[in-house]
Protein backbone atom coordinates (compact mmCIF):
# COMPACT_ATOMS: atom_id res chain seq x y z
CA UNK A 1 0.00 0.00 0.00
CA UNK A 2 1.35 3.72 -0.84
CA UNK A 3 1.79 5.66 2.27
CA UNK A 4 -0.14 8.83 2.33
CA UNK A 5 1.09 12.17 1.26
CA UNK A 6 2.17 14.73 3.95
CA UNK A 7 4.19 17.29 4.58
CA UNK A 8 7.25 14.99 5.74
CA UNK A 9 7.86 13.86 1.79
CA UNK A 10 9.77 16.41 -0.40
CA UNK A 11 7.78 18.64 -2.76
CA UNK A 12 9.11 17.08 -6.61
CA UNK A 13 8.75 18.96 -9.60
CA UNK A 14 8.20 17.65 -12.56
CA UNK A 15 8.90 19.26 -16.08
CA UNK A 16 6.89 17.47 -18.46
CA UNK A 17 4.21 15.55 -19.10
CA UNK A 18 4.95 13.07 -21.45
CA UNK A 19 5.88 9.50 -21.15
CA UNK A 20 8.88 9.51 -18.89
CA UNK A 21 7.75 12.61 -16.89
CA UNK A 22 3.93 10.90 -16.21
CA UNK A 23 5.13 7.34 -15.56
CA UNK A 24 7.86 9.03 -13.18
CA UNK A 25 5.29 11.11 -11.17
CA UNK A 26 2.90 7.93 -11.11
CA UNK A 27 5.43 5.69 -9.59
CA UNK A 28 6.46 8.58 -7.12
CA UNK A 29 2.49 9.70 -6.37
CA UNK A 30 2.19 6.04 -5.54
CA UNK A 31 4.96 6.06 -2.64
CA UNK A 32 3.00 9.03 -1.34
CA UNK A 33 5.30 11.74 -2.89
CA UNK A 34 4.10 15.63 -3.63
CA UNK A 35 4.64 15.99 -7.66
CA UNK A 36 3.98 19.10 -9.89
CA UNK A 37 3.69 18.21 -13.48
CA UNK A 38 4.77 21.61 -15.52
CA UNK A 39 3.73 21.27 -19.39
CA UNK A 40 4.18 23.79 -21.93
CA UNK A 41 1.70 22.57 -24.34
CA UNK A 42 -2.12 21.87 -24.01
CA UNK A 43 -2.14 18.08 -23.60
CA UNK A 44 -0.26 15.09 -22.35
CA UNK A 45 1.93 12.58 -24.52
CA UNK A 46 4.88 14.89 -25.97
CA UNK A 47 5.78 13.01 -29.00
CA UNK A 48 2.79 10.74 -28.37
CA UNK A 49 0.72 13.55 -30.32
CA UNK A 50 -2.19 14.01 -32.38
CA UNK A 51 -3.29 16.99 -34.83
CA UNK A 52 -7.06 17.36 -35.09
CA UNK A 53 -8.37 19.25 -37.60
CA UNK A 54 -11.81 21.32 -37.94
CA UNK A 55 -13.10 18.73 -39.88
CA UNK A 56 -12.46 16.10 -37.69
CA UNK A 57 -9.58 14.10 -39.36
CA UNK A 58 -6.50 13.74 -37.04
CA UNK A 59 -3.04 12.65 -37.58
CA UNK A 60 -0.44 11.33 -35.55
CA UNK A 61 2.36 13.68 -36.47
CA UNK A 62 5.05 12.50 -33.94
CA UNK A 63 5.68 8.84 -32.72
CA UNK A 64 3.89 6.19 -34.95
CA UNK A 65 3.77 3.25 -32.54
CA UNK A 66 5.63 1.90 -29.57
CA UNK A 67 7.00 -1.73 -28.81
CA UNK A 68 7.24 -3.33 -25.77
CA UNK A 69 10.71 -5.42 -24.61
CA UNK A 70 10.73 -5.58 -21.17
CA UNK A 71 8.45 -7.29 -18.65
CA UNK A 72 7.75 -4.11 -17.06
CA UNK A 73 6.50 -2.10 -19.92
CA UNK A 74 4.89 -5.10 -21.58
CA UNK A 75 2.50 -5.20 -18.73
CA UNK A 76 1.96 -1.73 -18.84
CA UNK A 77 0.90 -2.01 -22.70
CA UNK A 78 -1.25 -5.22 -22.19
CA UNK A 79 -3.09 -3.03 -19.10
CA UNK A 80 -3.70 -0.54 -21.88
CA UNK A 81 -4.57 -2.89 -24.27
CA UNK A 82 -7.26 -4.32 -21.62
CA UNK A 83 -8.36 -1.37 -20.89
CA UNK A 84 -9.20 -0.51 -24.91
CA UNK A 85 -6.48 2.41 -24.46
CA UNK A 86 -4.47 1.27 -26.91
CA UNK A 87 -4.63 -1.81 -29.65
CA UNK A 88 -2.08 -3.33 -32.17
CA UNK A 89 -1.55 -2.17 -35.23
CA UNK A 90 -0.93 -4.53 -38.66
CA UNK A 91 -0.77 -1.87 -41.59
CA UNK A 92 -0.14 -3.47 -45.08
CA UNK A 93 3.55 -2.29 -45.17
CA UNK A 94 5.29 -1.55 -48.71
CA UNK A 95 8.71 -3.01 -48.08
CA UNK A 96 7.83 -5.71 -45.25
CA UNK A 97 11.19 -7.62 -45.65
CA UNK A 98 13.05 -5.03 -43.58
CA UNK A 99 10.15 -4.20 -41.37
CA UNK A 100 7.85 -6.30 -39.58
CA UNK A 101 4.27 -4.71 -37.75
CA UNK A 102 3.64 -7.77 -35.49
CA UNK A 103 4.27 -6.11 -32.10
CA UNK A 104 3.07 -2.72 -33.26
CA UNK A 105 1.13 -1.17 -30.46
CA UNK A 106 -0.80 2.17 -31.01
CA UNK A 107 -2.96 4.67 -28.43
CA UNK A 108 -6.87 4.45 -28.87
CA UNK A 109 -8.30 6.65 -30.23
CA UNK A 110 -5.29 8.75 -30.20
CA UNK A 111 -1.87 8.12 -29.58
CA UNK A 112 -2.02 9.99 -26.37
CA UNK A 113 -4.68 7.85 -25.03
CA UNK A 114 -1.34 5.60 -23.71
CA UNK A 115 -0.30 8.00 -21.13
CA UNK A 116 -3.62 9.53 -20.07
CA UNK A 117 -4.20 6.89 -17.34
CA UNK A 118 -0.93 7.71 -15.76
CA UNK A 119 -2.23 11.28 -15.49
CA UNK A 120 -4.92 10.22 -12.75
CA UNK A 121 -4.81 12.25 -9.70
CA UNK A 122 -1.66 13.55 -10.87
CA UNK A 123 -1.48 17.89 -10.21
CA UNK A 124 -0.71 19.26 -13.79
CA UNK A 125 -0.14 22.36 -14.75
CA UNK A 126 -0.39 22.77 -18.74
CA UNK A 127 0.68 25.30 -20.78
CA UNK A 128 3.31 26.56 -17.95
CA UNK A 129 6.64 26.75 -19.58
CA UNK A 130 9.46 26.44 -17.38
CA UNK A 131 11.62 29.21 -18.06
CA UNK A 132 13.89 29.35 -15.30
CA UNK A 133 15.32 27.29 -12.34
CA UNK A 134 17.24 29.29 -9.51
CA UNK A 135 18.80 27.69 -6.50
CA UNK A 136 18.57 29.28 -2.94
CA UNK A 137 19.60 27.70 0.46
CA UNK A 138 18.65 24.05 -0.61
CA UNK A 139 15.79 24.93 -2.89
CA UNK A 140 14.40 25.52 -5.82
CA UNK A 141 12.23 27.94 -7.32
CA UNK A 142 10.86 27.10 -10.70
CA UNK A 143 9.74 30.44 -13.12
CA UNK A 144 7.11 29.67 -15.83
CA UNK A 145 6.17 31.94 -18.67
CA UNK A 146 2.87 32.76 -17.58
CA UNK A 147 3.61 33.35 -13.99
CA UNK A 148 5.88 35.83 -12.30
CA UNK A 149 5.87 34.17 -8.80
CA UNK A 150 8.50 31.25 -8.39
CA UNK A 151 7.58 28.09 -6.61
CA UNK A 152 9.48 26.53 -4.38
CA UNK A 153 10.44 22.87 -4.52
CA UNK A 154 13.10 20.33 -2.91
CA UNK A 155 13.78 18.32 -6.08
CA UNK A 156 13.45 18.71 -9.98
CA UNK A 157 12.92 16.18 -12.46
CA UNK A 158 13.35 17.47 -15.62
CA UNK A 159 11.93 15.14 -18.49
CA UNK A 160 12.45 17.46 -21.74
CA UNK A 161 14.90 16.98 -24.60
CA UNK A 162 18.49 17.19 -23.72
CA UNK A 163 18.87 20.62 -25.77
CA UNK A 164 16.38 22.47 -23.41
CA UNK A 165 17.88 20.57 -20.06
CA UNK A 166 21.16 22.32 -20.77
CA UNK A 167 19.33 25.68 -20.92
CA UNK A 168 17.49 25.24 -17.75
CA UNK A 169 20.42 23.76 -15.52
CA UNK A 170 23.35 26.22 -16.70
CA UNK A 171 23.64 26.47 -12.73
CA UNK A 172 25.48 22.96 -12.99
CA UNK A 173 28.25 22.15 -14.46
CA UNK A 174 28.77 18.72 -13.99
CA UNK A 175 24.91 18.00 -15.97
CA UNK A 176 25.73 20.63 -18.46
CA UNK A 177 28.93 18.67 -19.45
CA UNK A 178 27.03 15.25 -19.68
CA UNK A 179 24.18 16.90 -21.43
CA UNK A 180 26.48 18.14 -23.91
CA UNK A 181 27.51 14.24 -25.28
CA UNK A 182 24.15 13.78 -26.17
CA UNK A 183 22.57 14.27 -29.81
CA UNK A 184 19.33 14.87 -30.79
CA UNK A 185 18.42 15.05 -34.58
CA UNK A 186 14.84 16.76 -35.87
CA UNK A 187 12.32 15.91 -38.18
CA UNK A 188 9.67 17.55 -40.08
CA UNK A 189 6.38 16.05 -40.64
CA UNK A 190 3.98 16.56 -43.07
CA UNK A 191 0.09 16.14 -42.84
CA UNK A 192 -1.71 15.53 -46.00
CA UNK A 193 -5.59 14.53 -47.12
CA UNK A 194 -6.30 14.51 -51.00
CA UNK A 195 -9.64 16.16 -52.97
CA UNK A 196 -10.20 12.19 -54.13
CA UNK A 197 -9.15 8.75 -53.58
CA UNK A 198 -5.34 7.83 -53.50
CA UNK A 199 -5.31 4.02 -54.53
CA UNK A 200 -2.00 3.27 -52.71
CA UNK A 201 -1.24 -0.05 -52.18
CA UNK A 202 0.44 -0.10 -48.75
CA UNK A 203 -0.42 1.81 -45.57
CA UNK A 204 3.27 1.71 -44.34
CA UNK A 205 6.62 2.56 -46.47
CA UNK A 206 9.47 3.39 -45.20
CA UNK A 207 11.41 4.87 -48.49
CA UNK A 208 15.13 3.51 -47.87
CA UNK A 209 17.71 6.35 -48.70
CA UNK A 210 15.64 8.83 -49.87
CA UNK A 211 15.04 12.38 -47.82
CA UNK A 212 11.60 10.81 -46.79
CA UNK A 213 12.05 8.51 -44.26
CA UNK A 214 8.24 7.48 -43.39
CA UNK A 215 5.16 7.51 -45.13
CA UNK A 216 1.53 6.12 -43.39
CA UNK A 217 -2.09 6.28 -43.86
CA UNK A 218 -2.89 7.37 -40.53
CA UNK A 219 -6.23 5.80 -40.32
CA UNK A 220 -5.26 2.49 -41.12
CA UNK A 221 -4.77 2.65 -37.16
CA UNK A 222 -7.46 1.25 -35.00
CA UNK A 223 -10.47 3.47 -34.13
CA UNK A 224 -9.50 6.32 -36.31
CA UNK A 225 -11.79 7.95 -38.34
CA UNK A 226 -11.81 6.65 -41.86
CA UNK A 227 -14.23 8.27 -43.93
CA UNK A 228 -11.05 9.99 -45.71
CA UNK A 229 -7.50 8.98 -45.68
CA UNK A 230 -5.26 11.23 -43.75
CA UNK A 231 -1.35 10.96 -44.35
CA UNK A 232 1.46 11.90 -42.23
CA UNK A 233 5.14 12.12 -43.87
CA UNK A 234 8.35 12.28 -42.09
CA UNK A 235 11.07 13.46 -43.49
CA UNK A 236 14.71 12.03 -42.83
CA UNK A 237 17.14 13.54 -40.11
CA UNK A 238 19.39 15.43 -42.66
CA UNK A 239 17.00 17.07 -44.70
CA UNK A 240 15.31 18.31 -41.52
CA UNK A 241 18.42 19.60 -40.15
CA UNK A 242 19.16 21.11 -43.57
CA UNK A 243 15.82 22.85 -43.68
CA UNK A 244 15.22 22.93 -39.51
CA UNK A 245 14.15 26.89 -40.03
CA UNK A 246 12.67 27.19 -43.07
CA UNK A 247 8.51 28.56 -42.65
CA UNK A 248 6.26 25.47 -42.35
CA UNK A 249 4.04 26.29 -45.26
CA UNK A 250 7.46 26.29 -47.33
CA UNK A 251 8.57 22.51 -45.97
CA UNK A 252 4.97 21.67 -46.66
CA UNK A 253 5.30 22.57 -50.46
CA UNK A 254 8.85 20.68 -50.57
CA UNK A 255 7.69 17.59 -49.26
CA UNK A 256 4.67 17.48 -51.17
CA UNK A 257 6.68 17.97 -54.24
CA UNK A 258 8.97 15.13 -52.88
CA UNK A 259 6.15 12.49 -52.95
CA UNK A 260 5.54 11.49 -56.34
CA UNK A 261 9.16 10.84 -57.07
CA UNK A 262 9.29 8.76 -53.86
CA UNK A 263 5.98 6.69 -54.74
CA UNK A 264 6.00 6.63 -58.57
CA UNK A 265 2.99 7.86 -58.90
CA UNK A 266 1.40 11.08 -59.62
CA UNK A 267 -0.79 12.05 -56.58
CA UNK A 268 -4.41 13.39 -56.63
CA UNK A 269 -4.92 17.31 -55.74
CA UNK A 270 -4.31 17.95 -52.50
CA UNK A 271 -7.28 19.13 -50.03
CA UNK A 272 -5.75 20.16 -46.48
CA UNK A 273 -1.34 20.21 -46.05
CA UNK A 274 0.13 21.12 -42.94
CA UNK A 275 3.64 20.54 -41.62
CA UNK A 276 5.23 20.92 -38.12
CA UNK A 277 8.33 20.89 -37.10
CA UNK A 278 9.74 17.74 -34.08
CA UNK A 279 13.15 19.86 -33.35
CA UNK A 280 13.98 16.99 -31.10
CA UNK A 281 13.20 14.25 -32.47
CA UNK A 282 15.56 10.98 -33.20
CA UNK A 283 18.32 10.61 -30.81
CA UNK A 284 21.22 9.79 -32.54
CA UNK A 285 23.97 9.45 -29.43
CA UNK A 286 22.14 8.62 -26.27
CA UNK A 287 23.05 9.69 -22.91
CA UNK A 288 24.35 5.64 -21.85
CA UNK A 289 22.02 5.22 -18.69
CA UNK A 290 18.85 5.90 -17.66
CA UNK A 291 18.91 9.04 -16.23
CA UNK A 292 21.09 12.40 -14.94
CA UNK A 293 21.13 13.07 -10.92
CA UNK A 294 23.35 15.59 -8.97
CA UNK A 295 25.56 14.36 -6.15
CA UNK A 296 23.23 15.45 -3.49
CA UNK A 297 20.42 13.71 -4.98
CA UNK A 298 17.75 16.89 -5.64
CA UNK A 299 18.09 17.32 -9.68
CA UNK A 300 16.99 14.61 -11.83
CA UNK A 301 17.27 14.51 -15.81
CA UNK A 302 15.93 11.88 -17.92
CA UNK A 303 13.82 11.06 -21.25
CA UNK A 304 13.77 8.59 -23.70
CA UNK A 305 17.02 9.81 -25.11
CA UNK A 306 19.03 8.51 -22.45
CA UNK A 307 18.90 5.23 -23.51
CA UNK A 308 17.93 5.95 -27.31
CA UNK A 309 14.83 7.17 -28.36
CA UNK A 310 11.62 4.54 -27.92
CA UNK A 311 9.02 5.51 -26.31
CA UNK A 312 9.94 2.41 -24.04
CA UNK A 313 13.08 4.32 -22.92
CA UNK A 314 11.36 7.19 -21.76
CA UNK A 315 8.70 5.19 -19.82
CA UNK A 316 12.10 3.62 -18.50
CA UNK A 317 13.81 6.34 -17.41
CA UNK A 318 10.95 7.89 -15.48
CA UNK A 319 10.48 4.64 -13.51
CA UNK A 320 14.27 4.48 -12.63
CA UNK A 321 14.46 8.29 -11.58
CA UNK A 322 11.04 7.34 -9.41
CA UNK A 323 12.73 4.13 -7.99
CA UNK A 324 16.08 6.11 -6.99
CA UNK A 325 13.86 8.66 -4.93
CA UNK A 326 11.75 5.74 -3.16
CA UNK A 327 14.94 3.85 -2.70
CA UNK A 328 16.49 7.18 -0.87
CA UNK A 329 13.24 7.90 1.10
CA UNK A 330 13.47 4.01 2.40
CA UNK A 331 17.28 4.14 3.23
Amino acid sequence: MANPKNLSYPRVAVIGAGMAGLSCARHLNEHGFQTTIFEKSRGLGGRLATRRTDDGFAFDHGAQFLTARSNLFEKVVDEAIGKRSADYWRPIILNQGSISSDNWVVGKPAMNALVKPFANELDIRFLAEVTSIKQNNGKYYIQTQNNDIKECFDIIICTVPAPQARLLFAFNDEIINALEKVSIAPCWALMLTFKSSFNANFDVWRPESHDLAWISRNNSKPARNSSKDCWVVHAGPQWSEHYLELDRNKIAKMMIEMLPNVLGVAIPEIDYASAHRWRYALTTVPLGKPYLSSDDGTLFIGGDWCLGGRVEYAFESGHAIAEALIRCRKA
